[in-house]
């Protein structure tokens, strides 16, 4: 077989179709979109985090709390997955900073409640509007089909997240 009937890498298996540079399938821009995304989203983080004065700890758990709307610290801590101790300290400074509010416990004295601060909340609100209004904007853009394609594919994304958590990789 001569060098003119070896395929070029660019062409690959048949069976497995086209590769790329490290040998995996490639995936029309999808990785490099994604990788893209990722960046944008972790600048927009940042963004939200500066304009409200937290940290990255705070604005986990600001979020967790807009979700469920008030959670006990040790509920708060199982959920970010840090201690108590130092979810603790992130709910000392967002009570100072007036973005939380602890009251107590409704059926146990000894319990303390979490709760967001309302114009907290619509600070945050604020600062998501134009990405929750842009992405129903596009997504109204799609036919149900290409709706439903993407979606499965968000979800099968966040099953490849969840596994790569599971195996610590």
């Amino acid at each position: 077989m001569g060098h003119s009937d070896v395929p070029s890498h660019s062409e690959g298996d048949p069976a497995q179709g086209p590769q790329g540079p490290a040998g995996n399938a490639v995936d029309d821009g999808i990785r490099d979109t994604l990788m893209e995304l990722l960046t944008v989203q972790l600048r927009f983080r940042h963004l939200v985090q500066e304009g409200l004065g937290v940290d990255y700890a705070g604005l986990s758990t600001m979020i967790h709390l807009a979700q469920v709307g008030s959670d006990t610290p040790t509920a708060i801590a199982r959920t970010l997955e840090t201690s108590t101790a130092a979810t603790s300290l992130v709910l000392n400074r967002l009570e100072a900073s007036g973005h939380i509010s602890r009251q107590p416990h409704p059926k146990d004295r000894r319990k303390v409640v979490v709760a967001p601060v309302r114009a907290s909340l619509a600070a945050a609100r604020e600062y998501s509007r134009p990405v929750i209004e842009g992405t129903d904007q596009l997504a109204a853009t799609l036919t149900p089909a290409e709706r439903s394609t993407v979606a499965r594919f968000l979800e099968g994304l966040i099953h490849v997240y969840d596994d790569a958590l599971r195996d610590g990789k």
